[in-house]
Order: C-alpha cells, then structure tokens, then sequence
C-alpha cells in the first residue's frame, strides 16, 4: 500500500483514503477536512491566519472567512469524537490564526496498522499469456460455392465491428455528458450555499466575561485571582447596565460575550503583581491593562483602584465615589482583608466542601474584626445558602440568630453609608423565619441601593409565596440576567424553599438542562 500517513494523537489520518482511525472506528472525512488537517499535520505547532489557509488549503479559491472557521470547527468537532476529556487537536491563538496542537509522527506504508492485506494484482480477465504459436499457415479450402460468398462474410463482419464502435463511443459520449452535467450541478449548488448568510454566533455588547487565569504555582495565587475576579465582577453588576458572566460557566448558545476581563496573580522576581486586562471582543483590541502591586499591605488600596479604573474605562458616571462607596465596610486588617478576598472565591463556588471552607474563613475575620457588619452578614447570607447547597446540613440556628440580632442592633446605631449587602443578609433571614413584613422592608431598602441576584431571588421567593407565578418567574430571570451561572439557579431553585423551576421558567430550566425533552 502505498500512501501519506500521518499518526495526530490517538488517531490515523489516511490522506489517500479520506479516512481517520482510531482504536475500533473508521470514519470518512469530507476532502476539504482531510486537506486543512494533512496541511496542518505537516505543519505541527506553526500558527496560519485564515488568508494562509485560504492560499495552501483551498488553492487560493474564492473562499469567504466563514468557510475556514466552519471547517476548524467541525474538524475539533470530529477529531473531539464525542469524548468529554480535554484533549485539544487545533487550537485558536488570538489575533493570530490557528495552529495543531497534537502530537504528529509520520507513518510509512508498513507501520499503517489498518492497511489491507496486500491483494494480488493478477486477474484472469486481465491475463496477457503470450498467445500460443498459431501453426503454419495452410492453403485455405474455400467451399464449392462462388467466391463472393467469403467476400460477403467478410464485409458483414467488418460492418458489425463498425456498428459496435460506434455503440461504445455513443455510450462513453453519454457517461461524459452525465458526469459534466453532475459536475455543474454540484458546482452551482455549492456557489449557492458559499453565498448563503449564515450568521452562526452574535456578539452581546452588553455581556461582560470575567476571567481568572488558572495556571498558578500555589492555591494562594488561584484563591486571590478568582477572589478579586469576583469583587469586581460584583462591582461592575452594581454600578452598570451590563450583564456579567464568570468564564467557567459552561454555556454556549451562541452568543459571545463583547467584552472581557482577564485578571492575573503574577509573581515576578519574588514579588506578586495583579494584573488586570479589558479587552473589546468586537474589536478584539485590548482597550486596558494595568498591574498592581499585590502585597499585604496594599490590598485595599488595589481594591478600590482596581475597581475605579474598570469603572473609569467602562465610562461609568461618578466611577471615584462609587469605587469607594462599594469598598465601605470592607475588613480594614490586612490579614483580615486577605481572608475575605479568599472567602470570595470559595462562597461563589456550589462545592459544599469548599462553601464550607468559605464560611470558616469568614469566621477567622470575626475573630480579628468581631464587630465587621460587612462581614457579619456575608456569614449570614453564607450559612443560609449552604443550607440551599445541601438540605442535609444541620443549620447553625443559635449563631445564625446571634449574627441577625448583632445586624438589628448595629444598622440602627450606623451613621453614614449602608451597605446594601445587610439589608439582603436581614431580608433573607426574616423571610425564613416568616417575617414577610420586615422582609420586605429591608428588600425594599436593598433595592433602593442596587439591583442584586440575591435580592431578586428573595422577592421571586416572596412572589412564590403571594401565588404569583409570573412574578418569580420575572425575577428569578433577572437575577439570572445579572449573572448567567449555574450558582444562580441553585439559589432560585433551593434557596428559602425549593421551587419547581421547570414550572415558574421553563426557559431557564432548559438553559441549565440542555438535554431535556418537553413532551407535548
């Protein structure tokens, strides 16, 4: 067998047969795959922009740059194979093209596992044997009868060859017209569908993704990254029109989200820096990036500029005395503060394991700011929504009730600036109890501060309560507008009590539950 083979990972690309193998499958591959992957398999590691592609793939043919995209996205997808690991095959660099990430070795014919036996290349219709030596030639007998008789016998089989020539070369004139006629065809309906619109993703100007980069060296790194990440996602939701999204939830519908935030732990010469990039995806030009110096004693100063300048780049009014206002009550204890940027990131998590290691690190603030009401109802709202997480967990009742009677006590004593976060820690504690008339008050002073996930998931509950379906559907949608994360849905579906969430918001349900069937 004599063929271009190229071993990518666990599979085998057959260039000559159009086909991939991998342990027990063999799959054909439509030639415009098998041409970018053989492409790409010969350069392994080297990045090509879509033109590239264009020039050595497609020949330099009038291609549009959806054509490349699509064919990237269905070779990840049959390389993928349905399996749910990690393993990437082409991967997308920024600004740049796309570049095979797999490991290629070239095979020969003989180390092709799944090659045929060799067949024999004799066939007897096809046999060629020398013809036997014809004997000498002898005086031909002609029969009794006239000459001409021979002479119309042979006249008649020379008219026969004629007539049968002709049969075949009509014959070969017809399968050419059908090929050609096919060919056209085939040509006319892809021109077709290569000028066919096919809008396959849109861009959400008002989505904003927050991410966090995941590759550090210590858990400190990670914790403080995503805790961070979480602050100001929090802070960019409160202030602004824009809906956020953490990076790891896991939907696609199509739309992307048209601006980024990537924040970055470095350490650099010993001393650790946050980095903060926002860039515009529709542009996909980075629009500002800025590092901080991450030490102890200027977290709270990082904090606040952190926020402040997101603010400032996203155009948002009064950005210095709201970055300030959402930073009021924050521990003022380095350690303490530390903690809390720690806490963040395990009280966004739906681990309960982890919630819990959340929660402890919430109580080791107490212990150094005991009298913190910032931090007192963060412990509050935590120790409810665990019990949400899992209904197992004996609920912490006396000091739940210690930590509700300390925020009364203190919120009527406090001068100055509220956070809004202790009138929805007090609202969704009276709201359990069954205090549905505080609760509201203190929803209502929540509101009139901002618009948060926690509070419109407590007046969903209140809705619920009052019979009014329409109304919780109403805001748990938009406490899942605020932020499009699997958290969410959990609260709305456990917190307080639980909900039928595929009767209130079938929409949403569905967009958790992606492989449900509605029966009608």
């Amino acid at each position: 067998m004599v063929g271009i083979y190229f071993q990518i990972n666990d599979w085998i690309l057959s260039v000559d047969e159009n086909k991939l193998y991998r342990q027990d499958r063999e799959v054909s591959v439509e030639p415009r795959l098998i041409n970018l992957l053989h492409f790409l398999a010969e350069h392994a590691g080297e990045v090509f922009c879509r033109d590239e592609l264009i020039q050595y793939v497609w020949d330099g043919a009038i291609v549009t740059d959806q054509v490349v995209t699509q064919s990237i996205f269905e070779l990840r997808k049959l390389l993928k194979d349905g399996r749910e690991d990690s393993i990437c095959y082409v991967v997308t660099v920024p600004k740049r093209g796309y570049k095979l990430v797999a490991d290629v070795i070239t095979l020969d014919a003989t180390q092709f596992p799944y090659g045929k036996k060799s067949e024999t290349t004799y066939h007897a219709e096809h046999e060629t044997s020398p013809p036997e030596s014809a004997p000498p030639p002898q005086d031909i007998a002609f029969p009794a009868g006239p000459l001409t008789r021979a002479v119309c016998q042979m006249s008649k089989s020379k008219k026969e060859k004629v007539k049968t020539n002709k049969l075949n070369y009509r014959r070969l004139n017809a399968l050419n017209v059908l090929w050609i006629s096919a060919l056209v065809i085939v040509m006319g309906v892809f021109t077709f569908k290569q000028s066919e619109v096919r809008i396959t993703r849109a861009i959400d100007t008002h989505l904003i993704e927050f991410k966090y980069q995941d590759d550090f060296s210590d858990a400190l790194s990670f914790e403080l990254a995503d805790g961070f990440t979480q602050k100001l996602m929090s802070d960019i939701a409160q202030v602004t029109d824009y809906r956020v999204l953490l990076q790891k939830a896991a939907f696609t519908s199509g739309i992307v989200p048209g601006k980024s935030v990537i924040v970055r732990v470095k350490d650099n010469g010993g001393n650790s820096f946050l980095e903060v990039e926002y860039r515009n995806n529709a542009s996909e030009k980075v629009l500002f990036s800025r590092q901080y110096s991450l030490t102890s004693q200027h977290l709270s100063s990082v904090l606040y500029q952190a926020s402040f300048d997101l603010m400032r780049v996203l155009n948002v009014p009064d950005a210095k005395q709201k970055a300030l206002a959402l930073n009021v009550g924050m521990p003022i204890d380095p350690k303490a503060l530390e903690l809390f940027i720690q806490a963040n990131h395990y009280l966004n998590v739906s681990d309960v394991k982890q919630f819990k290691h959340g929660i402890d690190l919430l109580e080791e603030i107490l212990q150094i700011e005991a009298e913190n009401t910032y931090v007192q109802s963060e412990l509050l709202i935590a120790y409810h929504v665990q019990k949400a997480l899992d209904s197992d967990i004996e609920l912490a009742r006396s000091r739940v009730q210690d930590l509700s009677d300390g925020l009364e006590n203190q919120i009527v004593t406090m001068s100055g600036p509220i956070q809004p976060r202790i009138y929805e820690a007090l609202a969704l504690h009276e709201t359990i109890q069954g205090d549905l008339k505080s609760a509201q008050h203190h929803l209502n002073e929540a509101f009139a501060l901002r618009h948060s996930v926690m509070s419109y998931v407590i007046k969903g509950k209140h809705a619920e309560l009052n019979g009014n379906l329409d109304a919780a559907s109403e805001a748990y949608s938009e406490a899942f507008y605020i932020d499009t994360s699997v958290e969410t849905y959990l609260l709305c579906e456990n917190l307080v009590f639980p909900s039928n969430m595929k009767a209130i918001d079938y929409s949403m349900y569905r967009s958790v539950h992606p492989s449900v069937v509605r029966m009608l």
